[in-house]
């Protein structure tokens, strides 16, 4: 007998998705693949499942009693199609136009039942596919391009599962409003589908009411193996652009009048069967309607549709009595119809209900139209209240549309008066108002779901009987729309200035922001409240900060945390009221309702992030090279080689990009992004670089064409731009700097007084960059690593060129101030300049100790930003100082920055992205006037004092105390170029040191002196006060030397230069009594080694030097970068630190033996300065903690040198410094 306790199994298997357990052992078998293809198409699907073109057909049809084949069969045989079907290249689109009810939806619903058994769609072994759209102006679900191009690429998917990949790309995936990506997508799917023919068919063109223009151009742009059938109205705009479509054919109903009549005769012949059955006529009396329409309907369908159904209200005995009575036309027969309505004693119901679906955004349910209206009847009597509003409106499943747009026309064109007798502008105002009524009755958890981790498929799947938002759902949405049509009809009729219904924004922003912000997300639509959001805060309203602050609060908290409540629609309660900002106003406003499930919240910071969007370029290279705000700010346009990105920050989650050839040498945009010039291949693309030409190509981007070219003489083009107001457009080659209008022509041909420099042997690789003035009437432009800048007089023609300016390093970056011809530039060196193009005048502006390569300034010229390695600098311009510093994550060296024209946002991209920041938020912090806010400061050598540098004046602080003993105003001369603070040796002195001129204070009486000269950024040092009461300085001058100055007297005394090679210059300058210390190192432009000297001030020579490296190879040279040089008071001892950071050396110079080597980065291990800056503090306290003998030694040289000198108190030599 087997062990009871084992077990065993011969063999396993397992198909499908099945589980097998066996003891404690499982064999699990899942065919993950095919189960998650399915999970993937069915969710990009539903994503792009707005609506179905098939459910709009049948409803279609079924709304105009059915399709009469007679009605359409005609056309199956007409020379027009006869062309597109049977001519691939000829007869690509087919253009069906005619007058509103001629039956051209109708028509194409049947050239769809006729196309549709060839392909996949009906079900045959086809090749072959269609995809089709019905357009409708009356609702904004199927009225605009991103609607369109969804429902096609929805029915492409059905038929085609090899192209769902297209529908699982990384960047378009989860960004189905993106026209750009929608657009890239539907021309994949097009081009990849299996060989065969693709039938593609829109109707009502002209019903697209939002970026008809790009379809347009989509439909005159597509690749050949699409065939078109489109249908419109005689519209201008579409027949301008289809003209330029040379594969076109135009099939015009009223040219084919003859079989539109004869099909209409059809028609009616069709319906009159319908009424005699119904009504059981006789046979005279439906010949008499058959003649009396026959003769009247003048080829339009619908004119028959109504009567027909006006007749089938009638009893058989009225109907030869209203015959005579309904006029010829559409228009009079509207006319006729709300006669009726006039004359009926439930007039003002009609008027009221007619007035509503007249100016909503979509058509309304029957649960909110009762509630819109307040009807005190039940949803079952509705559709007979519809039914007596003239034959204008009839329902739809559940809901009231309009019997053909043209009805909707009549009633806004003609009956405008008897619709809205207070005026359009008051009725949507009104609807306004009542949508936020109707919004009153929202509660958090408005579905019950209780637990924060509920997702939106879950809620959805438990929605409560009878839907507590049924009849708010569009409320919910289109209240924001109806009051951004009111305010424009208000402006458009120059009545009160005053924005109606702020207060009423403010309160319900205020008691039901999140409340509304969970019903969106219920009701899959939360878009809509950004939307809303962008629109109120962009109101024009005059004081109400606290309107504005709460909008702005609650923008914020809206981009913060969409992407998580829009799957998870409680986690608002949760998530979004525990990790907003600590003083969000919404946050303070809705505390009460965070989650009970949360005893405590988390730290978080006080303000919002200064950050609003990223957007994370999918593609690994996202080189940008240019960079703009629109002239609205709320759009911002980057080109990124051969790619155009135009993103509307405030409402767009993404943005859209634009791909062109990669053959393209350049593109660029305009800042209203309608236009893009190109440079292209020329005709000579294919034989050498060097006999190439370039082709120019501006492209009107609102119509996706090309508005003009010119091929360009030159096989290379340095530079291109558009100007700011999108007026003209400059091309740079060779020497010729060439001005085009934008919409085509030469202005001005502007050759350079000096061909731009050929920096590299590749003329690929070089760029010109540009700078326009802010009337667009001057540009500056520069080469990369390149000292020379052009400014031209766009309007005269002059051009000023920069001269040899000293100390200027290779240009990074240029930029007119706002509203002046002075151009602000900064160069690799860190230095800002300022220069007056006319008056051909140039200043240092600033230095800025931090690495950047690109500035901009702001339209106020209040600020200005700068970028690089450190992240992004924000200076106060009327204080020349760095004003914060922000530290983006994972930022290289170099970003390209743009201010938007109202100053409110920073764009900074990268090659990883973008990012969009709140200015306001960045400039929150008061301007610079206190020590915490700056970083640049100078500790005094007792370790006592500190200097900070504040840009318009220097702080004196006590560090032992922490208050401030002075502030020292700096004026304008010194004010332009601040660059070295430092002390006298006993601190009573200090020193302020810039390119013109050197400044020094007493720090006792507060007196200052100062001299002049040909200073450069280098290091400065000051003596104490003699006993005679001079003090001297010392400065390193542009050529290198270092010049000694008496400053109470104003006199130089000396001037000392490197004994043996004069290309060396001071690194560092230290004194000591009367003697002066000099580090000697190298320029950025010579070699050789350091050398330390030190000079007798009196008579000029030389005490001792130090060779360096003073042991070392020169294959392990020390490297001197910034490096720091201390003298102990006697000059007996100096300290010398190669760079921030490194290790120091201390001499005792009497022996001319290295005393101590270290390799901290402050002074001694644990016991240093760790601020990078060296002070005779520091060497004191190494002296007296570390080398007791050296004091000792130092005490008595100093008595000696006191002897000598008699400038010394010995009882203050003797003193040991505090400790800081």
């Amino acid at each position: 007998m087997e062990n009871p306790s084992s077990s065993s199994v011969q063999s396993l298997n397992a198909s499908g998705s099945s589980r097998v357990h066996v003891g404690n052992s499982y064999n699990i078998t899942h065919h993950h693949r095919k189960g998650s293809e399915q999970d993937s198409v069915k969710k990009y699907l539903d994503a792009l499942r707005s609506t179905d073109p098939r459910d709009d057909k049948a409803r279609i049809e079924q709304t105009n009693g059915g399709l009469l084949k007679d009605s359409y069969v005609w056309i199956l045989e007409s020379p027009e199609f006869i062309t597109w079907r049977d001519e691939s290249e000829a007869g690509r689109l087919l253009w069906i136009r005619g007058d509103p009810g001629k039956g051209k939806t109708m028509l194409l619903s049947g050239l769809i039942n006729e196309l549709q058994p060839l392909t996949k769609l009906g079900g045959a072994q086809s090749s072959n596919t269609i995809s089709y759209f019905f357009c409708q102006a009356t609702n904004s679900g199927l009225n605009n391009y991103t609607a369109i191009l969804k429902g096609l690429i929805y029915l492409l998917a059905i038929q085609h599962p090899t192209v769902v990949p297209h529908l699982d790309d990384k960047h378009d995936k989860d960004h189905w409003n993106s026209k750009v990506s929608l657009e890239r997508t539907f021309r994949k799917m097009v081009d990849d589908t299996t060989p065969g023919e693709i039938y593609l068919l829109i109707d009502a063109l002209d019903e697209c009411v939002k970026d008809l223009p790009l379809l347009l151009a989509l439909i005159s742009s597509m690749s050949s193996r699409a065939k078109w059938i489109v249908t419109s109205r005689n519209r201008c705009e579409i027949e301008e652009l289809f003209r330029q479509t040379s594969s076109k054919v135009a099939l015009s109903l009223e040219l084919h009048e003859d079989s539109v009549s004869e099909a209409v005769n059809s028609y009616i012949s069709y319906r009159t069967r319908q009424l005699a059955e119904r009504k059981k006529l006789k046979k005279s009396t439906s010949q008499q309607i058959h003649d009396h329409l026959s003769q009247r309907a003048h080829g339009t369908f619908l004119w028959v549709a109504l009567v027909c159904q006006r007749l089938e209200r009638c009893r058989a005995w009225e109907i030869p009595d209203q015959l005579s009575q309904f006029p010829q036309g559409l228009n009079q027969l509207y006319a006729k119809m709300m006669g009726q309505i006039h004359k009926s004693d439930s007039c003002d119901l009609y008027i009221r209900i007619l007035a509503v679906a007249s100016t909503v955004f979509r058509p309304l349910t029957f649960a909110e139209l009762i509630a819109m209206e307040n009807l005190q009847i039940d949803e079952e009597i509705l559709p007979d209240l519809i039914v007596e509003c003239g034959s204008f409106l009839t329902t739809k499943g559940n809901s009231v549309v309009f019997i053909h747009q043209s009805a909707k026309d009549f009633l806004l064109k003609e009956s405008s008066t008897l619709l809205f007798q207070s005026g359009l502008a008051h009725h949507q105002y009104d609807l306004f108002q009542r949508c936020i009524a109707m919004l009153q009755s929202l509660h958090q958890d408005i579905f019950g779901l209780v637990y924060p981790g509920v997702s939106l498929n879950e809620a959805l799947r438990n929605c409560p009987d009878p839907d507590p938002l049924e009849n708010m759902k569009y409320s919910c949405v289109f209240w924001a729309d109806h009051m951004q049509e009111a305010y424009k009809l208000s402006i458009q009729g120059e009545e009160n200035s005053d924005i109606p219904g702020i207060d009423t924004v403010h309160d319900f922003i205020n008691e039901k922001f999140l409340f509304w912000l969970e019903a969106l997300v219920l009701c899959q639509n939360l878009p809509a409240a950004l939307k809303a959001l962008v629109f109120v805060r962009n109101l024009p309203v005059q004081g109400q900060a606290s309107y504005k602050a709460l909008i702005e609060d609650a923008l914020r908290f809206s981009h913060y945390f969409c992407p998580i409540i829009e799957s998870y629609p409680l986690q608002i309660y949760a998530s979004g009221l525990l990790f907003s900002p600590k003083n969000s106003l919404i946050r303070h406003r809705f505390k009460q309702y965070t989650s009970e499930i949360f005893s405590e919240g988390p730290k978080v910071d006080d303000v919002w992030s200064p950050i609003r969007n990223i957007f994370e370029c999918p593609h690994d290279d996202f080189d940008i090279e240019t960079m703009s705000f629109a002239p609205t700010s709320q759009m911002l346009i980057v080109t990124t080689g051969s790619t155009l990105t135009r993103w509307h920050v405030s409402q767009e989650p993404v943005p859209d990009v634009i791909e062109r050839d990669t053959s393209h040498k350049r593109i660029a945009p305009s800042s209203d992004g309608k236009w893009l010039a190109i440079i292209a291949s020329g005709p000579g693309s294919k034989t050498s670089q060097s006999s190439a030409q370039c082709t120019l190509q501006v492209h009107d981007l609102t119509f996706n064409r090309i508005a003009w070219h010119q091929e360009l003489d030159s096989p290379v083009v340095l530079g291109m731009t558009i100007s700011p107001d999108s007026q003209c457009l400059l091309v740079c080659y060779g020497s010729l700097l060439v001005i085009y209008d934008i919409s085509g022509g030469i202005r001005r041909r502007c050759p350079l007084e000096k061909a731009l420099p050929r920096l590299y042997s590749i003329p690929e690789i070089e760029q010109v960059y540009f700078s326009f003035s802010s009337d667009c009437s001057w540009v500056a432009f520069h080469m990369h690593h390149s000292t020379q800048i052009w400014v031209l007089n766009l309007r005269t023609g002059e051009q000023y060129k920069n001269a040899n300016w000293k100390d200027i390093w290779p240009i990074n970056d240029t930029k007119f101030i706002p509203s002046t011809y002075l151009l602000m530039f900064c160069d690799g060196g860190d230095n800002i300049y300022l220069w007056n193009v006319v008056e051909q005048e140039c200043e240092m502006w600033s230095h800025i100790e931090y690495s950047f390569s690109r500035l901009a300034v702001s339209h106020s010229d209040s600020w200005m930003l700068l970028s690089g390695k450190n992240g992004l600098i924000i200076c106060d311009r009327a204080y020349r100082s760095v004003r914060r510093v922000i530290g983006l994550p994972h930022l290289p060296d170099r970003q390209e920055i743009a201010i938007s024209f109202d100053d409110q946002k920073i764009a900074c991209g990268t090659e990883s992205g973008l990012w969009i920041l709140d200015a306001n938020t960045l400039l929150a912090d008061k301007p610079p006037t206190t020590r915490d806010a700056h970083k640049k400061f100078h500790i005094s050598d007792n370790g006592q004092l500190i200097a900070y540098d504040l840009g318009h004046s220097i702080e004196v602080w006590n560090a032992m105390t922490s208050d401030m003993l002075c502030s020292l105003v700096i004026d304008d001369v010194i004010h332009q170029s601040i660059r070295t603070i430092t002390f006298s040796p006993k601190d009573r002195y200090l020193l302020v040191g810039g390119l013109q001129s050197i400044i020094g204070w007493d720090l006792a009486d507060k007196s200052s002196q100062r001299v002049s000269g040909d200073f450069d950024s280098g290091p400065i040092a000051v003596s104490d006060r003699r006993r005679n009461g001079d003090r001297w300085v010392a400065a390193r001058r542009s050529m290198g030397d270092v010049s000694v100055w008496n400053i109470t007297t104003e006199t130089r005394k000396r001037t000392f230069r490197h004994p043996e090679n004069q290309s060396q210059e001071a690194g560092s300058i230290a004194f000591a009594g009367s003697q002066l210390g000099v580090l000697w190192c190298p320029s950025k432009v010579s070699s050789g080694y350091p050398v330390f000297l030190s000079y007798n001030l009196r008579t000029g020579e030389q005490l001792s030097r130090i060779n360096f490296p003073y042991y070392h190879t020169p294959q392990s040279a020390l490297k001197f970068e910034e490096p720091r040089l201390k003298l102990s008071l006697s000059g007996t001892f100096v300290m010398i630190q190669s760079h921030p950071g490194s290790r120091s050396f201390f001499w005792n110079l009497s022996t001319d033996a290295i005393g101590v080597e270290t390799t901290t980065t402050g002074i001694v291990p644990n016991r240093g300065v760790k601020t990078g800056r060296l002070s005779s503090s520091s060497l004191e306290r190494i002296l007296l903690e570390d080398k007791k003998q050296w004091q000792l030694l130092d005490r008595a040289m100093k008595a000696k040198q006191n002897a000598d000198d008699g400038e010394y108190n010995s009882a203050d030599e003797t003193r040991p410094a505090k400790r800081a």
